[in-house]
């Protein structure tokens, strides 16, 4: 195997169009696997793990090659699913190009507009397949068509369908004009029908001038001549697509095995190898850039995209070999945590299985087990010549829930379970709140928090219940009140208890936290026992009047007090403290607090009025709106009891075309209507505990 004769390519779609069974049809008509694997019966070979076939939908990146045309062609196939678009934007990172699978009755989707954003983000040459062209109502020319206007690329089209609908039977070659029907995948070469031929003689046309434009030589010849020679066409297309300048378009149909060696075909003879797509650029140690060249001779480096905890191999790291040859072990260096890794195995992932191999070269993926402090996102390189890649940025975490683990058994594992999740799933954001003690997992939406679930009780035996986390609430005091005095007096034979503090009690403005001062006069009250005093009124703080939450945003002034030699101690005035506290804050009008989350959503202007009319229902005030692009940028405050679930809001208002970030604003009064019924619930679960 060499860097020339290898291609790799990363599948992106939405969610079923058929990505994954495209995957299992190139590795059946190349010889690679000896059955059709199918998603929809579970013998899909890239999606071996349950919570995939159950779903029948993609959870993690799989991995495998195939000959072809004496090349040998690796690939990355993520899910499709907006869910898990950390696992496809890691995907398309460590890729040289990009295969669009398009629904030919339903084009583009949000979903295909997401991970259509990672194509020009890491500037991949791009390729697209026009899948279930046998379906009712598909189109294969509004299906390019709709390429072009949602995804603002230009489609150019070097395969037509023979038959429309469920009389789809071939397509012809508009490089090569020549016509193919299939029978079980297999190609049979006929005649271009006669109903097409014109049409297809126009896009030919089309492709010629696609090709002519991407070479000043080739140009100059189509401008004389009027035509180009098939060599010529496929060097003017093979340049326009390295350079991005349009993406080539196939089509078939997955299901009758119609199209698929065409598109092998595409695949290898137009799609750049790694020495065409050329150097990739990283940085040294210093912060500098520092490139590395996709040859054998050149220091190795990879990056890995994937990791995987086996229950039996342990961590598995899936690399992108960038340049160099990787022996089958030795050391490698870890720049971003400072650690040499040392290994004795080397692999090519073929779906769930694993090939041993002698070595990588530059283009391959491979696995390397065992590595013990390497994660997703980090460069491996040669120790002598360090270079980092540097991780993109993975789409942010924007649905929490609180997990609740079901025994005592689940709530000692679920620590070390949650660990091992997050290095396969980098995208996970786990925390514990201090003042809730619950444990937190956000995701990027209900199904990859499912998913997540159901994972963790599957591979580690840790069950857990789910509910929205508790609502950190405060409450504070509208208006002072002085003079607030409290005796605490305790006799009961032997030394006795006795403290007397004299309290002045203010609010503070929002954010203003908790003051204490001390302005005694005279010795009514040593002041030794002022830390005490301070340290009762913090105890009182921790829990208010109205619910118990904490106490925010006040000012007590320790002005008097009276004492007693023998039974004055600590205890006395820390007891004395806290219930003066208490007793004043009644008196000061105390009301309840809620956290204020600022928003910054993004949605196209036609549903703009919907979100803000949602936000406005929630008790949220716009702040703003600015446009970027076709997009509106709506910046809001709105009561993070309102916001819990809006992931899943927002998508329904949007049909998925909503994105959003959130972050903690400031804490503002809750409305007296809504606080009684916070008040009402926490007594009445209160209540029930005790029960």
């Amino acid at each position: 195997m060499e860097t020339a004769k290898i291609r790799n390519f990363v599948f992106l779609s939405q969610s079923g169009a058929g990505k994954t069974s495209l995957a299992e049809a190139m590795l059946y008509l190349s010889g690679k696997t000896k059955k059709l694997g199918r998603v929809d019966d579970g013998s899909s070979i890239l999606d071996f793990e349950p919570e995939e076939q159950n779903r029948k939908i993609t959870i993690s990146t799989a991995c495998h090659h195939f000959p072809w045309k004496k090349h040998e062609v690796f690939f990355l196939d993520p899910p499709g699913d907006d869910n898990f678009n950390a696992e496809a934007k890691l995907a398309a990172w460590a890729a040289d190009n990009a295969l669009l699978v398009v629904e030919a009755t339903d084009p583009v989707k949000v979903q295909m507009e997401k991970v259509f954003s990672f194509v020009k983000e890491f500037g991949l040459p791009c390729a697209a397949f026009v899948n279930k062209l046998d379906r009712e109502y598909a189109d294969f020319e509004k299906a390019v068509a709709t390429l072009e206007e949602r995804l603002g690329i230009r489609p150019v089209p070097v395969a037509y369908p023979i038959g429309k609908e469920e009389d789809l039977s071939g397509v012809v070659n508009l490089i090569t004009m020549k016509a193919y029907t299939f029978e079980d995948g297999k190609p049979k070469s006929v005649d271009i029908p006669a109903d097409i031929a014109d049409r297809v003689e126009e896009l030919r046309a089309n492709l010629i001038e696609f090709a002519a434009e991407s070479d000043d030589e080739l140009l100059e010849k189509f401008l004389e001549e009027g035509e180009l020679t098939e060599e010529e066409i496929v060097r003017g297309l093979k340049r326009g697509i390295l350079e991005g300048r349009f993406v080539p378009v196939s089509c078939g149909s997955v299901a009758k095995l119609i199209g698929i060696q065409p598109l092998m075909d595409l695949i290898v003879d137009f799609l750049p190898s790694p020495l065409e797509r050329g150097p990739r650029v990283g940085k040294n140690l210093k912060d500098e850039e520092e490139t590395r060249e996709p040859r054998e001779d050149a220091p190795v480096s990879l990056i890995v995209f994937k990791t995987f905890m086996d229950p039996y191999a342990g961590r598995l790291s899936f690399c992108r070999v960038v340049s160099g040859s990787l022996p089958e072990e030795g050391v490698l260096f870890n720049p971003i945590r400072d650690t040499k890794e040392k290994y004795a195995h080397l692999a090519i992932p073929e779906g769930k299985e694993h090939k041993p191999c002698a070595k990588a070269i530059p283009g391959m993926i491979c696995v390397i087990p065992k590595l013990s402090e390497t994660k997703t996102g980090d460069t491996l390189c040669d120790p002598e010549a360090p270079v980092i890649f540097p991780m993109p940025t993975l789409p942010h975490a924007v649905l929490t829930y609180a997990l609740h683990p079901k025994s005592r058994s689940d709530e000692e594992k679920i620590g070390a379970a949650l660990s091992k999740l997050q290095e396969e799933d980098p995208s996970l954001v786990i925390t514990r709140d201090e003042e809730s003690r619950e444990i937190l997992l956000s995701g990027l939406g209900q199904i990859h928090i499912e998913a997540t679930i159901e994972k963790l009780s599957r591979k580690y035996a840790v069950n857990v219940d789910l509910s929205l986390p508790k609502i950190p609430y405060r409450e504070t005091i509208k208006k002072p009140k002085e003079g607030v005095i409290y005796r605490h007096k305790k006799q009961t034979g032997g030394r006795g208890q006795f403290a007397e503090v004299h309290f002045n009690i203010y609010p503070l403005p929002r954010g203003g936290g908790f003051e204490f001062v001390e302005t005694l006069v005279g010795m009514n009250v040593p002041r030794n026992f002022v830390p005490a005093v301070e340290k009762g009124v913090r105890q009182a703080l921790e829990k208010g009047p109205l619910a118990g939450f904490p106490v925010v945003d006040v000012k007590v002034q320790f002005y008097d007090g009276k004492s007693h030699e023998v039974d004055s101690s600590d205890m006395a005035f820390m007891i004395a403290a806290s219930q003066c506290f208490k007793k004043g804050v009644q008196e000061c009008q105390p009301i309840l607090l809620e956290p204020i989350m600022e928003l910054e959503i993004e949605v196209p202007e036609d549903v703009m009025g919907d979100v803000i009319g949602d936000i406005n229902a929630r008790r949220g005030k716009v702040l703003g709106m600015e446009p970027k692009g076709k997009i509106q940028v709506i910046k809001a405050h709105v009561p993070l009891a309102e916001v819990q679930r809006y992931a899943l809001d927002l998508n329904a208002i949007t049909g998925g075309r909503g994105t959003f970030r959130m972050k903690f604003s400031h804490y503002e009064e809750v409305p007296p209507q809504v606080a009684e019924k916070i008040i009402s619930e926490v007594k009445s679960q209160e209540e029930a505990e005790k029960k």
